[in-house]
C-alpha cells in the first residue's frame, strides 16, 4: 500500500533533517519546536500531527541511507513544495521563518544551518539570506545537490 506524499510529510522531513543533519543531534527543544510547528500546519490536530511524524520517520528510516541522501531529499522536497498551488508565498515565508526558529531553538544557529536556510529560500523563490555566501554561491550549491526521487510507500 502506498502513502501519498503530501506537503505535510515534506515539511516535517525538511524540519527534521534541517535540525538533525546540521550537527548530528536532535535535542528536546528542537523536537518540541518542530512538533509545535507541525501541529500548526495540520490545523491543531494532534492525531494527524503524530501520524505525519511517524509515517515520515518510518519512510526516512527505510529510504535514507546517508547524509547525501538526506540533503538531496530535503532539497527535492523543497522543490516539490514550491510546485504546490496551496504553498503560496505567505506559506513559504512562514515555512522559512519556522526554519530559522528551529535553528535558534537549541541556542546555536550554525553556519551550515544558515547556508541550508539560504538554499531553501533560493528554491522557494524568497530573497532572504543569512549566510556569508553570495547569491551565486547559494545557487551553485543548490545546483550541485543530487536530487532524489521522493515518494512514500507502506
Amino acid at each position: 500500500m502506498k502513502t501519498h506524499l503530501t506537503s505535510l510529510h515534506c515539511i516535517f522531513y525538511i524540519y527534521h533533517t534541517f535540525a538533525f543533519s546540521s550537527d548530528g543531534k536532535l535535542n528536546p527543544q528542537e523536537k518540541k519546536t518542530i512538533t509545535s510547528f507541525m501541529y500548526r500546519w495540520v490545523g491543531q490536530d494532534q492525531q494527524k500531527t503524530t501520524q505525519i511524524i511517524n509515517e515520515t520517520l518510518a519512510w526516512s528510516q527505510e529510504n535514507i541511507k546517508n547524509i547525501n541522501n538526506q540533503i538531496g531529499t530535503m532539497i527535492s522536497m523543497a522543490e516539490f513544495l514550491k510546485t504546490q498551488a496551496n504553498f503560496n508565498i505567505i506559506k513559504r515565508e512562514y515555512f522559512l521563518m519556522d526554519i530559522r526558529n528551529i535553528a535558534r531553538s537549541d541556542g546555536q544557529f550554525l553556519d551550515q544551518q544558515k547556508k541550508w536556510h539560504d538554499m531553501l529560500a533560493n528554491i522557494l523563490g524568497l530573497d532572504i539570506r543569512l549566510s556569508q555566501s553570495s547569491t551565486d554561491d547559494i545557487s551553485g550549491a543548490v545546483k550541485k545537490v543530487e536530487r532524489r526521487k521522493i515518494g512514500f510507500r507502506r
